[in-house]
C-alpha cells in the first residue's frame, strides 16, 4: 500500500513539474505584455497608427500618439517633414514629456522619412531617458528594408550598393533608438506598399501585423535580439 502511495506521489510530482514547465513561460509572457507595455507612435497618413492600434488591442498595451504641431499634411507638409528628417531637425510635439515609469517595455513607432525616423519621434527620443527600459523599434515605409538582402557578392553593383546603403540607414535608425539608454530588443518593419508600388489595403496591413504578433510577443518577453522585417 505504501509503495502505491509513493508511486502516486511521484506521478503527481512529475505532473506538477511538467505543468510548471508549460505554464511558467506563458506566465512570463503575460507579465511582459499588457499593462507594462507602452506604444508611443507618430503617424501622418494613418498607416503607423493602424499597426499600433492593432498591436495595442492584441497586446493589451497602452498607446500614446505623438502629435507634430507643424502641418505635415499634403505634399508641401510631407516635403517639409522630409527635409527636417534629413537634417535631424527637432519639431514641436504634443505631449512633450511622457512618464515612462509605469512601463518596462516601450515600443517606439515611426514612419520612415528620408531613411530616418520622423522628426516627431526623433524629438521624443532626444527629450527622454530610457534607462532601465526595454525598447522595440517599429517602423513603416513604402519599401521593405530587406529588399536587397537576397543579393550576394556576384549581384550587379547597383543591387549591392543599395543593400549596403539600406543596412547603413537601418543601423542609423536603430542607433538613435539606442542612444538614450535602455535595452534594445529589436526592430520590426512593415512595408505599406507591395513591390509593384501598389498601396496595401488596410486589411492587408492588419493581417501582416497580426502575423508578426507572436514574434513581437516573444521579443518583448524573452529579450531576444531578433530583427523582424515583415515583407
Amino acid at each position: 500500500m505504501k509503495k502505491k502511495q509513493i508511486s502516486l506521489t511521484k506521478k503527481r510530482m512529475c505532473l506538477f513539474i511538467i505543468i510548471s514547465f508549460l505554464f511558467i513561460p506563458l506566465l512570463s509572457l503575460a507579465q511582459n505584455t499588457g499593462k507594462n507595455v507602452l506604444i508611443v507612435y507618430y503617424t501622418r497618413t494613418g498607416k503607423t497608427k493602424l499597426v499600433c492600434e492593432t498591436l495595442q488591442k492584441n497586446l493589451g498595451a497602452t498607446a500614446i500618439e505623438i502629435k507634430d504641431k507643424k502641418d505635415r499634411s499634403g505634399g508641401v507638409g510631407y516635403s517639409g517633414g522630409s527635409l527636417d528628417a534629413a537634417f535631424d531637425r527637432h519639431t514641436d510635439i504634443e505631449p512633450k514629456q511622457i512618464d515612462f515609469s509605469p512601463y518596462t517595455h516601450i515600443i517606439i513607432a515611426s514612419p520612415i522619412w528620408e531613411w530616418k525616423l520622423s522628426p516627431a519621434i526623433h524629438t521624443l527620443i532626444e527629450a527622454h531617458n530610457f534607462a532601465g527600459k526595454k525598447i522595440l523599434l517599429l517602423t513603416t515605409a513604402n519599401i521593405r528594408l530587406d529588399k536587397y538582402e537576397g543579393y550576394g557578392d556576384d549581384a550587379p553593383y547597383s543591387k549591392k550598393f543599395f543593400k549596403n546603403w539600406l543596412r547603413g540607414k537601418n543601423k542609423g535608425m536603430e542607433d538613435l533608438a539606442k542612444s538614450k539608454g535602455g535595452e534594445f530588443l529589436g526592430h520590426v518593419h512593415f512595408a505599406t506598399q507591395y513591390d509593384d508600388k501598389k498601396l496595401k489595403p488596410n486589411e492587408q496591413i492588419v493581417k501582416e501585423t497580426l502575423g508578426a504578433l507572436d514574434k513581437i510577443k516573444k521579443t518583448l518577453s524573452y529579450n531576444s535580439d531578433v530583427v523582424l522585417n515583415k515583407k
